[in-house]
């Protein structure tokens, strides 16, 4: 079957009721998620997981899922614009303009600006997508258990290398995942591994718990801390106003989001860059292109539009690789990777020939989510806004209901519980430490394909080890492993001075308003740091009518 015929088939699949009514709600779900700080897209895609199973195909449960994705990533702008604290890790850009554009009073214009850049960045990448994917599978249709075993080893060691601050706890997390995905019963040769006779990990640890456990409890934990912490102060979100965008300013911004679509799009492909480092880059080329670089942090429309077409950019093109070579490219596809394996779906160069109608009707259902993401926005955003008023002491119980009754779903096994509950005691030990547990998570999902590729090879080649090097699409593979592990390097030394650079400037113009510094400055990149920085630098403009009575 031609490509042609199987993207017809894939037309009457994904516009059929069932599949149109899971994006609009899995759009929905993603904006709430990615609205509410403390939440993110990879917790609603997890809570959402465990519901697929109960769907009549596998690429409508794909599809919802991506739609979350898809929503998550616009949602985090809605609290990065309204409370300067982003949803997700995707919006932190998005607050050097965007909470300053409505501590003006043009909340409407900064939401609006956000909605036509998420579309814009979404739309061009699903484009990209459908049109390059196919083609990237032909050029890799001829791949060996050797190449696969070296895509495996860039995969993991692209996602350790930007995970965190720190390149050896994002590579000793990965190596954690990797052994973690070795407890149990081995595939090849029968033997029980790494049980300590404990029947709870005869079989192993099942992806899906393993999940719910490292990312949606350890978050909601987290963010009770915060919560108990701070005595239950929230800021409240700005009262949205009528004034939007208008149509002069949507044609101004275009060339700022047609640029950061275009560069986000080639980062997002790239495996393990993910839209956090793409927003950096991404900002500080639109500011560098700008006829007025000097509004960038004061409230610029083209600021919102580089931060917010980048992130939501990177959403079809991580799938590229995902796709096409069975690598995640950011976290988010990690769990998308999962989410595939668990429903019988093997990505890889040979989806496109085995599977090619659920394969472009994944495609198109990320193109179909991101073209009803504006009129949904449009109409949802001012609701969806006030769902970040919600205390959290209600919404966590909610959450931690929804995980564990996920958890137990999966297998329908109380033991999943217990297990549910010491990976995320472990989960917390590595917030504690200040390790990424992406890159663990990863480990898991690419294990067993390093170890069956691996043994494959040898099997095949007689224990030679250098097979890796002496085949020649493996060794380029490898040797692209290592160059673009020392990009991502010099990449995140890059954004880290971006953000220092941001930090002096609004330091800078602190100082110039004659208020002297009563704070110490955070040092680094943190978030905490340039939060208290913004709150100070707020606090000299403000009117007699925004001081509390």
């Amino acid at each position: 079957m031609g490509d042609i015929q199987m993207i017809i088939q894939a037309v009457g699949m994904v516009f059929s009721p069932l599949n149109i009514a899971m994006i609009f709600g899995g759009l929905v779900l993603g904006m709430i998620v990615g609205c509410i700080p403390g939440l993110s897209v990879t917790l609603g895609i997890i809570l959402l997981l465990p519901l697929t199973y109960s769907f009549p195909s596998a690429d409508t449960a794909i599809i919802a899922l991506l739609a979350v994705y898809v929503g998550g990533m616009y949602g985090g702008s809605i609290s990065a614009i309204t409370l300067n604290t982003p949803g997700t890790n995707s919006a932190i850009a998005t607050t050097f303009d965007g909470y300053p554009l409505a501590k003006q009073g043009k909340v409407k214009k900064a939401l609006d600006t956000s909605l036509f850049a998420s579309t814009f960045g979404g739309l061009f990448s699903a484009v990209l997508l459908l049109v390059c994917a196919s083609f990237i599978t032909k050029l890799v249709a001829n791949f060996a258990s050797v190449e696969y075993f070296s895509m495996a080893i860039l995969g993991i060691s692209l996602i350790a290398g930007v995970s965190g601050d720190s390149l050896p706890k994002g590579v000793l997390s990965g190596l954690l995942g990797i052994l973690i995905a070795s407890i149990g019963m081995d595939a090849i040769t029968g033997v029980t591994r790494f049980s300590f006779g404990l029947d709870t990990l005869k079989f192993g640890v099942d992806m899906l718990p393993a999940m719910i456990a490292l990312i949606a409890l350890t978050q909601v934990v987290q963010k009770l801390r915060d919560f108990v912490v701070s005595h239950g102060k929230l800021d409240d979100a700005n009262k949205i106003d009528n004034e939007g965008l208008t149509l002069k300013e949507m044609k101004a911004i275009t060339p700022a989001c047609t640029r950061s679509s275009a560069i986000a799009s080639i980062l997002g492909a790239m495996p393990g860059v993910g839209g956090g480092v793409a927003q950096f880059m991404c900002y500080n080329e639109c500011r560098r292109a700008s006829k007025h670089p000097e509004m960038f942090g004061k409230g610029s429309l083209e600021g919102i539009a580089a931060a917010e077409s980048s992130n939501n950019a990177v959403v079809g093109s991580a799938m590229i690789p995902l796709l096409t070579l069975g690598i995640p490219g950011d976290g988010v596809t990690a769990l998308l990777l999962g989410a595939f394996i668990l429903h019988g779906i093997q990505p890889g160069p040979t989806m496109f020939t085995k599977q090619g109608v659920i394969a472009y009707s994944i495609i198109l259902g990320c193109l179909v989510a991101n073209l009803f993401l504006y009129p949904i926005g449009m109409l949802l955003t001012r609701a969806v806004a006030k769902i970040i008023q919600v205390r959290y002491t209600y919404l966590a119980p909610v959450i931690i209901m929804f995980c564990f009754a996920g958890a137990f779903a999966a297998t329908g096994n109380t033991k999943e519980l217990v297990l549910v509950a010491a990976i995320l005691v472990f989960s917390y030990v590595l917030v504690v430490l200040d390790i990424s547990s992406t890159p663990l998570m990863l480990g898991m999902i690419l294990a067993d394909i390093m170890e069956m590729n691996f043994v494959t090879s040898m099997m095949s080649y007689d224990r030679d080890y250098l097979i890796f090097f002496k085949r020649p699409i493996s060794c380029v593979i490898l040797i692209l492993t290592v160059i673009l592990v020392i990009s991502m390097i010099r990449i995140n030394k890059k954004v880290e001075a971006l953000n220092k650079a941001q930090l002096e400037e609004m330091q800078k113009e602190h100082e110039e308003t004659g208020k002297p510094s009563e704070e110490p400055r955070e040092k680094g990149t943190d978030w905490a740091g340039l939060e208290k920085l913004d709150e100070a630098a707020e606090k000299p403009v403000e009117s007699p009518a925004d001081k509390p009575k």
